[in-house]
């Protein structure tokens, strides 16, 4: 069962639960209205008896009314029926009940009217004695309400109303609930299929989208945004900049297998040269197959250290390792001594504000590390080498050529190097992993010149707000 489906049916049952309960309130207090008008008009009638049993303008004949009623039966006084249909013991005109005399024993003395069956039992007869007693009873042609009141002494007068014109409002008024609530269920059904068919509409384009993408890996397939900023509009929204990220990123995977290619080349070519040259080394002096030895050994150094660096740039580093507070501080502390021991230069370290950072220790330890190496690769021998941390910012001033303003943006490109240094050992990869640590971190590089003489190059990522090195 789809979606739409799904919600069409909730709204028809939540419909139709409220349908039936209203229809059932409603049924139940037209009947309560209905049944208690009919017990009051009956009540009415058992207090005129009343009346005449305590001495009302009845009492005097009221003796004379009963000789005249009891042992009648309907057909042997059609005139007293049908005439003017009045009330031997109320003088009710128009009088449209049904009566009879009863004694205590519960046997009938008289009818009026039409016979019906009601409660005689002695316990009723009782309470009738006090006041007049409501009951329900049956005639041929369905049930009745009926009032029994005393007359006086051991005699009782019933009244009885049927209840076909309460039952006939009663079917009417189901048959129509029944017919609106059908209609109400239609109505919100359709409506809600309607409803339901502009909200899965999205989600059914997202999975057209994601089925599209699963089987021709095309993430250039744009999808229809919900501007309406509800939850369906957002998935819409987070759907189409998931797509733009995997497709930025499989065009820098291409890209950088495009790049690596074409430097991988060079030193690869050298090798095979070099190498089939020692395969006629019968050839070659000593001196000359030293050196082409020396020069395959630094050739594999260089194709190692970018094979790693590759590595490192193919790779998240944001899903690497978890995020930890740390400073830089305590970061660059081991970095340094490392390369001041593997170069033999004068690095030093100028803290002007430590904070506390959120980051992840490796890889900024590897950024810190690519900018010292940088900077000792370009600076000549026996200059210093300054890295000045400022809260969460870390620039490293050398001594060396510097970079010329209209390239400072592209140093951090993958495998861009500044035409002064193209002789240089190095594959051009670090600063793009610098790139890379910083705005994973939510930060960004800089170039500039430095007051040393060379250039200052660095990163700035943000701090904790409210937290500091002791904390």
């Amino acid at each position: 069962m789809g979606l739409r489906t799904r919600i069409v049916g909730v709204v028809a049952v939540v419909v139709a639960a409220v349908v039936l309960v209203v229809g059932i309130a409603l049924h139940r207090g037209t009947e309560s209205s209905l049944v208690g008008a009919i017990d009051s008009d009956l009540l009415s009638r058992a207090d005129a008896v009343g009346a005449s049993r305590r001495g009302g303008p009845l009492a005097e004949d009221a003796i004379e009314r009963l000789r005249q009623f009891e042992g009648f039966r309907p057909d042997d006084a059609p005139s007293l029926v049908r005439g003017g249909r009045t009330d031997p013991f109320g003088a009710t005109v128009g009088f449209d009940a049904l009566a009879r005399v009863i004694d205590s024993n519960g046997n009938v003395r008289g009818v009026l009217d039409a016979e019906f069956d009601a409660f005689t039992d002695p316990e009723l007869l009782g309470q009738a004695r006090i006041a007049p007693v409501l009951s329900t009873g049956t005639t041929e042609t369905g049930e009745v309400r009926v009032v029994t009141a005393a007359l006086q002494g051991d005699v009782f007068v019933q009244y009885a109303r049927p209840l076909d014109e309460v039952n006939t409002v009663l079917n009417d008024l189901r048959t129509r609930t029944i017919f609106i609530g059908l209609l109400a269920i239609v109505g919100a059904g359709g409506l809600a299929w309607i409803m339901a068919g502009r909200t899965v509409r999205p989600i059914r384009e997202l999975t057209d989208a994601t089925e599209y993408v699963a089987a021709t890996g095309d993430f250039d397939r744009g999808v229809d945004t919900d501007a309406s900023g509800d939850e369906v509009g957002r998935l819409s929204a987070s759907f189409t900049l998931m797509l733009d990220a995997l497709s930025a990123s499989r065009r820098q995977q291409h890209q950088l297998v495009m790049d690596a290619s074409h430097e991988l080349r060079t030193p690869l070519t050298s090798l095979r040269t070099n190498v089939d040259v020692l395969g006629r080394g019968h050839d070659l002096a000593p001196e000359d197959h030293d050196a082409l030895v020396a020069d395959l050994d630094a050739e594999l150094g260089e194709l190692s250290d970018l094979v790693a660096e590759l590595v490192d740039l193919a790779t998240d580093v944001r899903s690497d390792e978890e995020l930890a507070p740390l400073t830089l501080a305590e970061l660059a502390e081991p970095v340094v001594e490392r390369a001041r021991r593997r170069s033999d230069r004068s690095i030093e370290i100028v803290v002007d504000r430590s904070v506390v950072v959120e980051g992840r220790p490796d890889a900024l330890s590897r950024a810190i590390r690519n900018l010292v190496d940088n900077a000792a690769k370009f600076s000549p021998a026996g200059t210093p080498i300054r890295l000045v941390i400022n809260g969460g910012e870390v620039v490293v001033h050398d001594g060396g050529p510097g970079v010329p303003p209209d390239e400072r943006d592209r140093i951090f490109d993958r495998f861009h190097r500044v035409e002064s240094s193209r002789t240089l050992p190095g594959s051009g990869l670090g600063l793009a992993i610098v790139r890379q640590v910083a705005e994973a971190h939510g930060g960004s590089v800089s170039a500039a010149a430095s007051p040393d003489g060379g250039a200052a190059i660095g990163f700035r990522i943000p701090t904790i707000d409210g937290l500091s090195p002791a904390t």
